[in-house]
């Protein structure tokens, strides 16, 4: 049987402000439980709090089906086709004070592109989520560490589900990007278990597939 999501019951509330934007806006200076909707990326929807916002982009702090913050994501605003209050809101807000849970708060956080939002998540946490478009799956998800950029490009080391770093980096083209994630308690462990990366190798110094 799967888990019952008490925070998807309810009557759906809508944001009074017109366009995605002016939602999001108001959802962040209300401190209101939001669900984001992005049809076009992934049928399912991102459940937690705007806790940032810029011109092309949103930070969210996503809230588990435990009622704990597990980690923020990053969103660019065009993606979003809803913006909902929570309809478990009421249960959201009383289940997060339980778990004596408080929004969390990213000062300075940069918004301004990828680029940006991916190096200040690198300050704050030993590894990133970029979760890339994919025709077939939505999104696919590349965990690691964030060793540079390009002029078109992150560039990242990954590492495997068995926590094991691969000895390369490879580059992951900005517009292919979908969304960024980072702080969640699966990559925290990820990165105890793996420890440090070692030195990327050079492509040269790889053996021959």
């Amino acid at each position: 049987m799967p888990p019952i999501k008490h925070h998807r019951e309810g009557n759906v509330v809508q944001f009074r402000g017109r366009g995605t934007r002016a939602q999001l806006r108001e959802a962040l200076e209300g401190c209101v439980p939001v669900q984001i909707a992005r049809s076009q990326i992934s049928p399912g929807w991102v459940h937690g709090y705007v806790i940032g916002l810029a011109s092309e982009f949103c930070l969210i702090a996503e809230v588990s089906d435990a009622m704990q913050f597990d980690g923020f994501l990053a969103l660019a605003v065009g993606d979003i086709d809803a913006v909902e209050q929570d309809p478990g809101r009421e249960f959201v807000e009383k289940a997060l004070q339980l778990n004596d849970e408080q929004i969390p708060q990213l000062a300075n956080f940069k918004l301004d592109d990828w680029q940006t939002i991916a190096e200040s998540a690198a300050r704050l946490t030993p590894l990133v989520s970029l979760n890339m478009l994919d025709d077939e799956n939505g999104e696919v998800s590349y965990i690691g560490r964030l060793t540079g950029a390009e002029a078109d490009a992150l560039i990242l080391q990954e590492i495997d589900p068995n926590a094991t770093w691969y000895p390369d980096t490879g580059a992951y083209e900005f517009p292919g990007i979908a969304s960024i994630g980072f702080g969640t308690q699966y990559m925290n462990l990820l990165a105890k278990i793996a420890g440090m990366p070692p030195v990327p190798m050079p492509p040269e110094a790889l053996p021959a597939s």
